[in-house]
């Protein structure tokens, strides 16, 4: 496989080889946002299930 590069004079003409190049700093945003919302629904959906199964159980004093 050639790049095409035969010198390290041509190094600064040299673009980005991937695509989305400049949108690392968005993705991650996003990425960070999602995790946040996904962390507080599971959190939610757990306390409803939590509740389902115990109900409003409370432990009475041993006498």
């Amino acid at each position: 496989m050639n790049t095409g590069i035969t010198s390290l004079a041509k190094l600064p003409e040299v673009t980005a080889a991937y695509p989305f190049h400049g949108m690392e700093v968005p993705f991650a945003i996003g990425l960070l946002g999602f995790f946040v919302v996904f962390l507080a629904w599971q959190l939610v959906m757990e306390a409803k299930h939590h509740k389902a199964i115990i109900g409003n159980f409370t432990a009475s004093p041993a006498e």
